[in-house]
């Protein structure tokens, strides 16, 4: 029997270096590394030997389905591959990894032949796990939008392709519903590994690299964890930010008509991406400035949309422009700005507010912490 043109080519590639030397026993090892990791790779599973095969083509509902599994019969031939792969590791790999075996041609020919054989069985076989198939519920109108229901589907994901449907989501993010992918995409990077959220993060930035547009900044925004933005590459991450601030700079919002004139990009931006932002300080200062300086609907635009937001991000460590324009109201017992302070420390005791005001906040006695929320 000619080996080489009786088994599939991606098999010989693999067994050819050891078989043409004449080490048949590596020739069977480098079949049986070629069997495991298509299982891995169909499956997402990790793991080897009796492990892998049982995850894969055993219980009620395998992985690796070589039929429908509705008679008796097809349950038979399922549960006879998964004892022959079995004793493959027990019989033929194990024996080849631990101890010196020597393999003739012969034995080589009968053994690789038949690795190919199953190859081709598993090759052809109906996988579980199908991400056309599970991008189709993760985009589907009847999402449910809870934690509990991201978590539970995000679960069903084996781990090797749990990356894979994290691209995917991004570059497919236009045709779906923003507020579910941001649940899914949650509970999908509570499983990421390090290494995979590289990938995921390469992705994304080459997503925003030459784009100035609106809808491709704001779904990204919304989709991704805030709590990774730090991760988009920096050259990117300077850019996009800049972009978002211009776009802040010139939101105005028209309370009569409630409607957002301009800025309605910077709008998605959360306090948790705020932190993460290049420069917090020209960010409080333009933000601090519109509050002061601005239009009626400039003013506005901040109040609704950045004025808590800007707050929160110097809570720990104020900026001296935020810090002199509280100072200057405390002051001049200018009314709005003593409320407006009033209102970001009143409800926690320990907010560093308290001690940084704490000579000014003297001709307040009537402000004082209070529990009682509402």
């Amino acid at each position: 029997m000619d080996l080489k043109i009786s088994i599939e080519q991606e098999l010989w590639e693999i067994i050819e270096k050891n078989y043409e030397n004449e080490n048949y026993s590596g020739a069977i090892l480098d079949a049986m590394h070629l069997l495991a990791d298509t299982i891995r790779n169909k499956t997402g599973l990790e793991g080897d030997g009796s492990s892998l095969i049982g995850q894969a083509f055993g219980g009620e509902n395998p992985k690796i389905q070589l039929n429908k599994l509705q008679t008796e019969s097809e349950k038979n031939i399922q549960k006879g591959m998964q004892d022959i792969l079995r004793g493959l590791y027990t019989a033929i790999r194990n024996p080849r990894s631990h101890d010196k075996y020597i393999d003739t041609k012969e034995e080589a020919d009968s053994i690789i032949y038949f690795i190919g054989y199953l190859l081709i069985i598993i090759g052809k076989s109906k996988v579980n796990f199908e991400e056309s198939t599970f991008l189709k519920r993760v985009f589907e109108k009847y999402y449910v939008r809870s934690e509990e229901y991201s978590d539970l589907l995000v679960n069903e994901i084996p781990k090797r392709q749990r990356v894979n449907i994290a691209i995917s989501v991004i570059l497919q993010r236009k045709k779906g519903d923003i507020y579910n992918l941001s649940y899914f995409m949650k509970a999908l990077f509570k499983k990421l590994e390090e290494n995979h959220m590289i990938q995921v993060y390469k992705v994304v930035s080459d997503e925003l690299k030459y784009t100035s547009s609106d809808e491709d900044i704001r779904t990204i925004i919304h989709i991704l964890p805030h709590e990774y933005w730090g991760k988009v590459e920096r050259v990117v991450k300077i850019r996009i930010e800049n972009i978002l601030y211009e776009n802040v700079k010139s939101g105005k919002y028209d309370v009569s008509n409630k409607t957002c004139r301009f800025g309605s990009l910077g709008t998605w931006i959360t306090t948790e991406h705020l932190k993460k932002f290049e420069n917090v300080n020209d960010w409080t200062f333009m933000i601090v400035n519109k509050i002061q300086k601005g239009t009626p609907e400039e003013k506005n635009y901040v109040e609704k949309y950045f004025w808590d937001k800007i707050c929160e991000v110097n809570s720990q460590d104020i900026h001296h422009y935020l810090k002199w324009f509280f100072k200057d109201g405390l002051k001049n017992k200018d009314e709005v700005i003593v409320k407006k302070l009033e209102s970001q420390i009143i409800f926690d005791e320990n907010h560093r507010w308290w001690k940084v005001f704490e000579e000014e906040l003297k001709d307040f006695p009537e402000i004082k912490y209070s529990d009682f929320l509402f």
